[in-house]
């Protein structure tokens, strides 16, 4: 049977597997995996807010501080992506709001000229 101090230290190894894989994704700007990944890191977290103090010693207790300290900074990162893609959603969407306007001015698009040759006669 596992003592909650064990528990603890094999919750902190699994907490640090799954902060790399987020690191690795955010840095491939793979944001689904980000948010799966902190949904699967959600429960460890939780346990180990409740009973880590109690049961890891001092070097875990670093460790634990050392990847909350590596999770706030992935959630800035994210935070910028996000203010990142929403400014270019914004930009995009005033892009076709002028190419709206101005379409008519110019009149109809001309017809696809196809690709292929046709034999009369």
């Amino acid at each position: 049977m596992e003592t909650p101090a064990q528990t603890c230290a094999r919750l902190v190894v699994a907490l640090e597997d799954l902060v790399a894989c987020e690191a690795a994704s955010m840095q491939n700007r793979d944001f689904s995996s980000v948010l799966q990944i902190q949904e699967r890191a959600a429960p460890v977290i939780d346990y180990l807010v409740i009973n880590g103090s109690r049961y890891t010693d001092r070097a875990l207790q670093k460790r634990i501080h050392a990847l909350a300290e590596r999770r706030r900074l992935t959630g800035e990162l994210l935070s910028a992506q996000l203010a990142e893609v929403k400014e270019n959603l914004q930009s995009t969407r005033a892009s076709q709001h002028r190419v709206a306007r101005i379409a008519p001015v110019y009149g109809s698009a001309p017809a696809p000229v196809s690709g292929q040759l046709s034999a009369v006669g």
